[in-house]
């Protein structure tokens, strides 16, 4: 896939809903790009003219043909399933208090569905958020987080807890 500008991979971003947030996304699809041709190299770090940030920074060719992702994910499929296999078992498996975090209840197959209701786990939903919760909305998740490791007491602070209410 191919954009023209930062500004337009940033649309398509939270236009196919992987995010939600605006800024998060400005600040995260800078670094995931690459320009299609290069002229010249500028310090990393920096921002373009769009204000997005790239942590390797390339200037393109006037008339250049955009941007493209630097990882071709699309090369990798063969081995996606071999990824997720067996996933939910290994989670439950673990034998620590565990805290799941999604963007939604469809995301929840029959293993963890079941184990979750047996109350093996927590579960937090975020509705409102792409795939990557912790860019969309990373202020709850920053509160839920705290109030599990208060809860589950591996850490102390002057967090209330009781503010955030686990949800499902």
């Amino acid at each position: 896939r191919r954009f023209e500008s930062k500004r337009k991979a940033v649309e398509w971003v939270l236009k196919s809903g992987q995010l939600r947030n605006n800024e998060s996304a400005r600040v995260s699809m800078g670094s995931q790009l690459k320009p299609c041709k290069k002229k010249n190299r500028q310090s990393a770090g920096s921002s373009d003219k769009e204000g997005i940030a790239d942590s390797a920074a390339v200037t393109t060719e006037e008339g250049s043909e955009g941007y493209t992702w630097k990882v071709d994910l699309a090369a990798s499929e063969q081995y996606w399933s071999g990824w997720y296999s067996g996933m939910s078992k290994l989670f439950l498996s673990v034998p620590a208090p565990k805290l799941l975090l999604l963007a939604g209840p469809d995301r929840l197959d029959t293993e963890l569905t079941v184990a979750h209701m047996q109350g093996k786990f927590q579960v937090q939903m975020f509705n409102h958020s792409g795939h990557n919760v912790h860019e969309d909305l990373p202020d709850k998740v920053a509160d839920v987080v705290s109030a599990f490791l208060i809860r589950q007491r591996f850490t102390q602070g002057t967090y209330n807890p009781q503010a955030v209410s686990p949800c499902c």
